[in-house]
């Protein structure tokens, strides 16, 4: 427990001395008073109501893409300050330490996309759909995460990892204006998955069960198996 309450410690001084953290951190607040004040005088001004859908979706991922990159950059940067090491060694270990890592930006997407759903979104979804995109989003902060500190040898690489993994956030534009079934194709990245409820046509339980258990095994897959090359890497 003295390790978590240190990490955490540690966490809000790097977030408050770092200003590209901080901006990860407050990203979605801002972005959702962006959602619900200024994009209905957009869709008014431009006529955007028949996309209401895809900006639903598009916005919404970007609140798991900002607070992934940001728990990836603390994790780079303890990675090169040989802080991962330390905690190896204490009883937190090194699971231990990846487990919080993991879970801090999952709870936050939690929090941001609880408000984004009920407050901000064009588009009201059901309560179940709600539930599915919450749970996929949860576990898609960790899995950007893992990309980061899995791939990248050091920040300056995560940062340009960080540009090139952003552009996921453009898989529902793959949804709306590819027809079925070649987007499908797109199912093999896990935005796909809560980008496809905002974006199903009308409302049927099979679709959404089908949609939200198919893409919870894909994010589940994916975070198996970066966690493994991180861990592998931190041997």
């Amino acid at each position: 427990m003295k390790s978590v309450f240190h990490l955490i410690k540690g966490d809000m001084k790097q977030i408050y001395r770092d200003p590209m953290l901080l901006i990860s951190l407050i990203g979605p607040l801002l972005l959702i008073l962006l959602v619900r004040f200024i994009l209905p005088f957009a869709t008014a001004q431009f006529a955007l109501g028949a996309y209401n859908g895809l900006l639903a979706s598009f916005f919404i991922l970007l609140i798991p893409l900002l607070l992934g990159i940001m728990a990836g950059f603390i994790m780079l940067d303890e990675r090169d300050d040989k802080m991962i090491d330390y905690f190896a060694v204490t009883p937190l270990s090194k699971q231990g330490y990846l487990l919080y890592r993991l879970l801090l930006p999952g709870v936050l997407t939690v929090l941001y996309g609880y408000i984004y759903l009920e407050w901000a979104s064009p588009v009201a979804l059901p309560i179940l759909d709600k539930l599915l995109v919450t749970v996929m989003l949860a576990m898609e902060a960790p899995i950007i995460c893992l990309f980061l500190v899995a791939i990248a040898a050091n920040k300056i690489e995560g940062l340009a990892l960080s540009k090139g993994v952003g552009l996921v956030v453009f898989v529902p534009f793959i949804i709306y204006f590819v027809s079925e079934p070649w987007n499908w194709a797109g199912g093999i990245l896990p935005t796909f998955w809560p980008a496809k409820l905002f974006l199903i046509e009308g409302v049927h339980l099979m679709n959404s069960l089908f949609i939200g258990v198919l893409g919870a095994g894909i994010h589940i897959f994916y975070i198996i198996q970066l966690s493994k090359r991180f861990l592998r890497k931190t041997d």
